[in-house]
């Protein structure tokens, strides 16, 4: 049978557009990641580039794809993965570093209050989507065929939370966000003022105000507003 000349050239096409969409999961639970795996190669066009269980391991793979500038490469990341730094949720530092390369990502998590949903999708870190690990996959591959046409993608029950947060952030000034932010990453108030260099006492009074505006009496009770 005579296989038309159109025909060959769409099979073509079709390769080439399978090869195009590729991901990086970064997880630290291997079983977690192979179930994401199997169920996105066999239920859509996307391949797995590249895995990883922690931020050490991020560089290394941007180091090794940064000259491809053919292939749509998008990431799927946990918020809590191993790494070598003093933050608390790493996954946030390996977005960040993805999205300096160019690379978007989703976040898959299982912390998912509004607290952790605006950190994950602010300018600052740059998360592109954002979904539960309490939800299913096809939610998942959903954010990420979003994502990877430019949109961003939160799971809709969630979204609820993400503008609650937003109006709790509304009523604080950009430093204030900036120095609770950090406190959510875990950082000490030694830490958090060295590293907006500034003096100890000057942070405090900032905490003060932010414990007055948001109704919280302690840096714990802060913290449980936030997740």
């Amino acid at each position: 049978m005579e296989v038309k000349k159109y025909e060959i050239l769409k099979q073509v096409q079709n390769d080439r557009q399978l090869m195009m969409k590729k991901l990086i999961l970064i997880d630290d639970h291997k079983m977690l990641r192979k179930g994401i795996s199997f169920y996105i190669t066999e239920n859509s066009d996307w391949t797995i580039l590249a895995e990883a269980e922690s931020l050490d391991e991020v560089p290394g793979i941007i180091k090794q794809i940064e000259n491809n500038t053919e292939d749509k490469i998008l990431a799927v990341v946990d918020i809590q993965i191993k790494g070598s730094t003093d933050y608390s949720y790493n996954g946030f530092e390996a977005v960040k570093l993805l999205a300096k390369s160019g690379i978007p990502s989703v976040i898959f998590s299982s912390h998912d209050s509004g607290g952790f949903i605006e950190r994950a999708m602010s300018a600052e870190v740059g998360a592109k989507g954002f979904v539960s690990k309490l939800s299913d996959e096809k939610m998942l591959l959903d954010a990420i065929n979003t994502v990877a046409v430019g949109k961003t993608f939160v799971q809709p029950d969630l979204v609820s939370s993400l503008m609650e947060m937003n109006s709790l952030f509304s009523v604080l000034t950009k430093r204030e966000v900036q120095v609770v932010k950090l406190i959510q990453d875990g950082l000490t108030n030694e830490e958090i003022a060295q590293k907006l260099q500034i003096k100890l006492t000057t942070l405090e009074n900032y905490i003060s105000v932010i414990y007055d505006k948001i109704g919280c009496r302690d840096r714990n009770s802060l913290l449980e507003k936030l997740t």
